[in-house]
């Protein structure tokens, strides 16, 4: 039998696994959010987030400016590759838990 070609039933098994890879993926997701989101409730998960965004230069300005006033492209790339990291936390992010780590107290 040629490798490419598979049965039915090796099919429906992928399928399958594949089915529950993605339910334990989402399930996870799902409890990060869940974490993620008990910021305004929690001083410690408000502490870790706040400097995660610190760290990530959120506030900061990505683009890195030379002495001679060019743009420093691999720092620059290095900035916004470090800041993604907050940005991705940030889409799991309620509005409450923006203002609660975002905004200055």
């Amino acid at each position: 039998m040629n490798e490419e070609t598979k049965t039915p039933a090796e099919l429906a098994a992928e399928v399958e696994a594949k089915k529950k890879v993605k339910e334990v993926r989402e399930k996870f997701l799902n409890s990060v959010r869940e974490a993620i989101n008990g910021a305004p409730a929690d001083p410690n998960v408000r502490l870790v987030l706040r400097y995660v965004m610190i760290l990530s230069g959120y506030k900061a300005d990505p683009v890195a400016i030379g002495p001679n006033g060019d743009v420093l492209v691999s720092s620059t790339v290095y900035n916004a590759g470090r800041e993604s990291l907050y940005h991705d936390l940030r889409k799991s992010m309620s509005a409450e838990t923006k203002n609660a780590i975002e905004r200055s107290e």
